[in-house]
């Protein structure tokens, strides 16, 4: 996130007994283990994922590895997935990437599929990043860098904005990377998708107020959603989204382009943890068709 905040989660493990924490784990499908990285570690699919060229494409996330392998891996996306967990504070993944930490990291994924695969030529072809709660520092150095060609961002209820001094809302100017990249999406450019929650935070902006003010940028307004409508009880899409209970019930939304903003009820660690379960529907109705076009 940006300097002058920084938003502390408890680990997942936690809050296991709320409902949305608990992810049944039902294996790793296609995938055979979690392979080590120096930074964080990664699942290789089957040799037919990765193209006769060495081509492949990478989901990369940053914050809740586990509950990331259990929601992806029996449902075989082709995707190479790397999950980095490097504590609770926004400050730590920020850190982890500054210098060369963010090339190492993608030279050793390269490293790992062709050590797995038997392809010599292995190199990224997609790059996908995704974050949960503080893996947000993460994705703030990625996209300040620019670096990478980012193919989609999904950011799950993990946009969180520096208030100006002495006030409680965010400057003109503030998450211009965000709001570069929305712009972008709304134009149809790469898949930027967007939740937040409405769980409070003190002495820097919440997701709500983080979301509230990339759209606000953008001149674009969500549409609110009724509580009792059919669109709030279908919030969380996916075969599995009935472990999530109640929380996942959608408030409001908007699409223009590529870009998708939703918003959800709830301000409690049940409702947060839940957001992880949106990820499989995200990749499969809205990413992974943008990458293959």
């Amino acid at each position: 996130m940006p300097r002058g905040g920084e938003p502390e989660r408890a680990a997942l493990d936690e809050h296991e007994a709320q409902p949305g924490c608990g992810f049944t784990d039902h294996g790793f499908g296609v995938y055979e283990r979690w392979r080590p990285l120096p930074l964080g570690r990664l699942l290789v699919p089957p040799a037919h994922a990765i193209r006769s060229d060495g081509g492949y494409d990478v989901l990369i996330h940053f914050h809740g590895a586990e509950p990331v392998r259990k929601v992806l891996a029996p449902r075989g996306m082709d995707l190479v997935i790397a999950g980095v967990d490097l504590g609770t504070r926004s400050s730590e993944y920020a850190r982890a990437l500054e210098g060369g930490g963010w090339d190492a990291l993608l030279q050793a994924i390269d490293r790992e599929v062709e050590s797995a695969s038997g392809n010599a030529g292995a190199h990224m072809r997609r790059l996908v990043l995704s974050s949960w709660s503080a893996g947000s520092g993460a994705i703030g150095r990625i996209i300040e860098r620019g670096s990478s060609h980012v193919d989609a961002l999904i950011l799950l209820d993990s946009l969180y904005g520096s208030y100006m001094p002495g006030q409680t809302s965010l400057a003109q100017g503030q998450l211009a990377p965000y709001v570069a990249l929305a712009n972008a999406a709304a134009r149809g450019a790469p898949v930027f998708y967007l939740t937040h929650t409405e769980i409070p935070t003190s002495g820097y902006a919440s997701t709500k107020e983080a979301a509230t003010f990339l759209l606000r940028e953008l001149g674009a307004t969500p549409i609110a959603v009724s509580s009792s409508g059919d669109d709030a009880r279908s919030a969380a899409p996916g075969d599995r989204a009935e472990e999530a209970g109640d929380a996942l019930r959608l408030t409001r939304m908007y699409d223009g382009g590529s870009l998708y903003v939703r918003g959800y009820a709830g301000a409690g660690p049940g409702e947060h943890c839940a957001q992880l379960r949106l990820l499989p529907a995200i990749l499969a109705e809205h990413v992974l068709p943008a990458l293959h076009r």
